[in-house]
């Protein structure tokens, strides 16, 4: 390891663009955006089987003689590691629950896969709970209280993206300890049932949570074409309500098409059809080198800007994972 890396972390908490098979063409759109840790979409609505050959996918890569620039990291010391020898640290994320199959105890199996951080729903409902496009509202299941339970015992990071409004305030009265959004905005700012209200965002960053700003269009503003700066309300708004030290990156950079569209049954109301004009300034990994100066301008501190492009996610996990032998 070369030791006069810097092992400061910029880090993108939503990658499903991410996959091994996407790593040799990815990585060098994200080294030009000067990032370093990307949490990589393992699987969303896949079955465990399906989960588990993705997982190892990416352990085939951590274990071949020539990795690609790329690490997996399961610790915050390993991403740091990581980040200082000049490779790419990848944290394995679920988003969604779908791949624990209703075993709890699957829980266990995907923490000593090496699995970090898993999201509760993904928009409808799921065993453990209503997602943010499913009407009713009705919270947490008992099956989701005990993974919640089980992943923050395990040293799990809990993610509320994708979550409904009463999954969330449940989940986070339960947690003891940070639970995020890799992945969402204001809703304050922007009006989309997939965006989170101030109620959840306070309580996130009670448990010593972060909130990902995502760039995904139709989350920053209802703008055609919304622009770097509209992302950045985002973190204005959040930062006044709770603090700089709950806010990060989490963008979310899609290439989707109809077939995609349909599989993961997104409802146009809140997702356009493909293809997706992302905002202007922040449309891939590349232009995460915009973000700091951006947020320079809006007047956060040199502190703020280092803990939003990474190092506030970073303290959550530090307050989370366990080490796992």
């Amino acid at each position: 390891m070369d030791g006069s890396r810097s092992r400061t972390v910029r880090l993108d908490a939503a990658g499903p663009e991410l996959t091994p098979r996407a790593l040799p063409t990815q990585l060098g759109r994200i080294r030009k955006g000067k990032l370093n840790t990307v949490l990589a979409t393992v699987t969303a609505l896949e079955p465990p089987q399906q989960a588990i050959n993705a997982v190892n996918e990416w352990w085939k890569i951590d274990h071949a003689l020539d990795r690609g620039g790329a690490r997996v990291a399961t610790s915050v010391e390993k991403i740091r590691q990581t980040v200082a020898a000049g490779d790419l640290a990848v944290v394995l994320h679920f988003q969604g629950s779908a791949p624990l199959g209703g075993q709890v105890e699957m829980v266990d199996t995907y923490a000593r896969l090496g699995v970090r951080v898993i999201q509760l729903t993904y928009n409808y409902a799921e065993l453990a709970g209503d997602g943010c496009l499913e009407e009713r509202n009705a919270g947490l299941t008992a099956f989701g209280r005990k993974i919640v339970h089980r992943m923050q015992n395990l040293g799990v990071t809990v993610d509320l993206s994708h979550a409904g409004e009463r999954t969330c305030l449940e989940t986070l009265s339960i947690a003891q300890r940070p639970a995020i959004i890799s992945h969402g905005n204001a809703r304050a700012v922007c009006d989309s049932p997939r965006n989170f209200s101030d109620e959840v965002i306070r309580a996130v960053a009670a448990t010593g949570g972060v909130v990902g700003l995502c760039a995904f269009p139709a989350f920053v503003s209802s703008d055609p074409v919304p622009t770097l700066d509209q992302l950045i309300n985002h973190a204005v708004h959040i930062s006044e309500l709770v603090g700089a030290k709950h806010v990060g990156l989490g963008f979310d950079f899609a290439d989707e098409d109809e077939s995609d569209y349909d599989y993961f049954g997104y409802d146009e109301r809140y997702y356009p059809r493909p293809p997706w004009t992302w905002p202007v300034g922040i449309s891939w990994w590349e232009d995460a080198v915009n973000i700091a100066p951006a947020l320079r301008r809006r007047g956060f501190s040199e502190e703020e800007v280092t803990g939003i492009m990474g190092e506030n996610f970073m303290r959550a996990f530090e307050q989370t994972w366990n080490e796992l032998n």
